[in-house]
């Protein structure tokens, strides 16, 4: 929701979305953490020129694949962070927006 638009929500309400999306923030960050590595070993062990682990027109095309993939969970990884920052930062702004309605309710007298 864009900034400054009403949501209907309460204050509470707000405070307890920004809470949630903070625990969505660090359990994306410490899945993060864990899936961009996950594949590097294997992929390092498979690249392994000197001495070759294994040889052939299967090991040219699993190493391909183990790399291939070994890639696209680091970029998952990355995406998934960037997710979490965005998570915070609706959080922060979820809890500005909170303090913002009950100082208008403290001040209106509500």
């Amino acid at each position: 929701m864009p900034p400054g638009e009403a949501t209907g929500e309460t204050p509470a309400q707000m405070k307890k979305r920004a809470d949630d999306l903070r625990a969505c923030a660090r359990q994306a960050r410490l899945l993060a953490q864990r899936l961009g590595p996950y594949l590097d070993s294997p992929a390092k062990q498979a690249q392994q020129s000197e001495p070759a682990i294994w040889k052939g027109p299967y090991a040219t095309s699993a190493t391909a694949q183990i790399s291939d993939r070994q890639g696209k969970l680091s970029r998952m990884a990355s995406a998934l962070m960037s997710d979490a920052g965005r998570w915070e930062a609706e959080a922060r702004r979820l809890d500005e927006q909170a303090a913002d309605e009950d100082k208008k309710k403290n001040k209106d007298g509500g």
